[in-house]
């Protein structure tokens, strides 16, 4: 680039060189010049340092003498003085030229070297640093270039003998055919693993597949256990409603609720219907005769359940109008009756107080016969022939208050026995329910064989 700068520089300034050169501006330009600035400056030139400065008619080609100066002194010795009224027809065309040589210089000087010209010191200092290291660098790589093509050179001018020549061909062709071995083993290995990989890839399928359907068989089996777990819940449910329900059962027994045994004042109840009548309360024969029927009826049941026969007389229930029958006859235990002469009816009452009476022995007997009740069956108001907690039974030539006392405590004594025969009865159906279990366990295998 400086080798370009410098041939079109000497092709423009072929003129004489001079020292220094320099335009002289007068005060209004540099007025101006400041004004627009904003820095007054009495005098503005332009140096140029041992330039050849381009006049008019001095250019000529190469080999050709120079030609004539014109008769104006140099630039340095008499400055061209700047006007604005009359400007010097010969300075300018000179002036132009020289400017415009110098910026087309520079321009080309930028084109080179990607750098703006003209450069300050500064800059051109940096510039010159760089351009010196760039220098240093490629004298380093050039001195390294020669000493490799110097080292091959010598290298080149020593040659390989033959025989090492054939025994590192031979070398390099087997270790080429080594290599080709290799790689035959190495192909044969990834066919290998390609085979293996497809055969993995077929398995992990089938192992997919069969994840999925045990999967599918897990969640089946779950919607099954779970509708299985619903059914017993449900079940459970079911069984300890019915165990309430069998336990009330168990609890309520048909002949309290059929035959109910209360008291209403003076009165002993069965059924709702009042046993006896006094002076103040004349009941109805009628409601004597209903208790009366509800009374035998129900000593006659409480026997056949036991299964027991009476011996002293045979109960005959038959509604509102119940009797009682002996070896000798049979009496009527309904009304309506005279207290001066009611044998008969009195021979009915005095049989049915035998036969509960009986119930009572037998009673007794079975609680003796068990073991586990103590003391045995008592009636709480003993019975002895026609008299109740020796209250007398019998309605004739008797007061109505104690004949209808007597009924009471008959009623309670007949309420307390019938009390004895659930429990009996209880205490019998858990026996034949361990009975049957004892019974079937027997039936499976014996533990000790």
């Amino acid at each position: 680039a400086g080798e370009k700068a410098s041939a079109a520089a000497s092709t423009l300034y072929d003129g004489p060189k001079i020292d220094e050169s320099f335009i002289v501006l007068d005060n209004r330009r540099a007025n101006a010049a400041a004004g627009t600035s904003g820095n007054r400056l009495e005098e503005s030139f332009v140096v140029l340092g041992s330039a050849s400065m381009l006049r008019p008619g001095m250019h000529q080609g190469p080999g050709q003498p120079q030609s004539q100066q014109p008769a104006s002194a140099p630039l340095s010795t008499q400055p061209l003085q700047a006007s604005t009224s009359a400007p010097s027809t010969e300075a300018a065309p000179g002036l132009d030229a020289k400017l415009q040589a110098m910026q087309q210089v520079f321009e080309m000087a930028s084109t080179s070297t990607h750098v703006d010209h003209p450069m300050c010191l500064d800059c051109a200092a940096q510039l010159k640093d760089e351009v010196e290291a760039q220098i240093q660098e490629t004298e380093r790589e050039i001195s390294c270039y020669a000493a490799a093509v110097a080292q091959l050179e010598g290298e080149l001018h020593e040659p390989i003998p033959e025989e090492q020549l054939e025994q590192d061909v031979s070398k390099l062709l087997a270790a080429q055919e080594e290599q080709r071995r290799e790689a035959a083993a190495v192909e044969a290995e990834l066919a290998a693993l390609r085979a293996e990989m497809a055969a993995l890839a077929a398995a992990e399928a089938d192992l997919d597949a069969l994840e999925e359907r045990y999967w599918q068989d897990y969640n089946d089996h779950q919607m099954a256990l779970m509708a299985h777990g619903e059914e017993r819940d449900a079940l459970a449910a079911k069984i300890a409603l019915l165990s309430q329900r069998k336990q009330l059962l168990q609890n309520t027994n048909v002949f309290n609720d059929a035959f109910k045994i209360w008291h209403d004042g003076p009165f002993g109840t069965i059924s709702g219907f009042r046993l006896g009548r006094t002076a103040e309360v004349a009941v109805e024969w009628d409601e004597i005769n209903a208790a009366w029927g509800q009374a035998v009826l129900l000593l006659h049941t409480m026997a056949q359940s036991c299964g027991i026969s009476f011996a002293s007389a045979r109960l005959l229930p038959m509604g509102s109008h119940p009797r009682v029958a002996d070896r000798r006859s049979t009496y009527d235990l309904f009304g309506p009756v005279s207290k001066l002469w009611s044998a008969n009816y009195d021979r009915a009452m005095i049989c049915y107080l035998a036969c509960l009476k009986e119930f009572g022995e037998y009673a007794a007997r079975e609680d003796t016969k068990m073991g586990s009740i103590a003391p045995p069956f008592t009636f709480p108001f003993p019975i002895d022939g026609d008299k109740v907690n020796n209250h007398t039974i019998k309605l004739t030539l008797n007061k109505d208050a104690k004949w209808t006392k007597a009924l009471k405590f008959m009623l309670a004594d007949l309420k307390v026995a019938l009390q004895w025969m659930v429990k009996a009865e209880a205490l019998r159906h858990e026996g034949d329910h361990a009975g049957r279990l004892a019974s079937l366990r027997q039936e499976g295998p014996l533990l000790g064989q």
